[in-house]
């Protein structure tokens, strides 16, 4: 892990730390529940959902039928995960932004149903799994200067 008080880590024009695809992928595994971005019927939405890193993709389930299958499959979306700590003053977040694809291999459905944490779908034999391909994974992480 990169240290957030090594000045030779690059910084966006805020200065924030601008973490490496590898360990935007790790903090992306550390925390069960992010949230995903979509237009529904023309308005923003986000939602929390639980998830798990596959390559360099985002896998989440959904209810069937539900509306988010409806209006996110092959549409752009976003998923966040971040996390703080307000008495140190320290922060990530990692964005993924690219288009949801549905998940139809039998195989892979049966592998990702018993490694994701689902806190809301009790039966892993139900949902739609969805894809996340990750066009642009991007990590910042900021640290109080004292």
């Amino acid at each position: 892990m990169t240290d957030p008080q090594d000045s030779s880590a690059p910084t966006d024009r805020h200065g924030l730390e601008v973490l490496p695809l590898a360990q935007c992928l790790s903090l992306l595994r550390s925390r069960p529940l992010g949230r995903l971005a979509y237009l529904d019927g023309g308005q923003p939405t986000v939602v929390p959902v639980n998830h798990l890193v596959h390559g360099n993709s985002v896998v989440v389930r959904s209810l069937s039928g539900g509306k988010l299958d409806a209006a996110i499959v092959g549409q752009p979306v976003a998923f966040q995960l971040d996390d703080h700590d307000p008495s140190r003053g320290t922060g990530w977040s990692v964005l993924v932004r690219g288009r949801a694809d549905l998940i139809d291999d039998h195989e892979q459905i049966v592998r990702f149903a018993s490694e994701l944490d689902s806190w809301a779908i009790d039966d892993p034999a139900t949902g739609t799994w969805i894809r996340i391909v990750g066009d642009e994974i991007s990590g910042r992480r900021l640290a109080r200067q004292d």
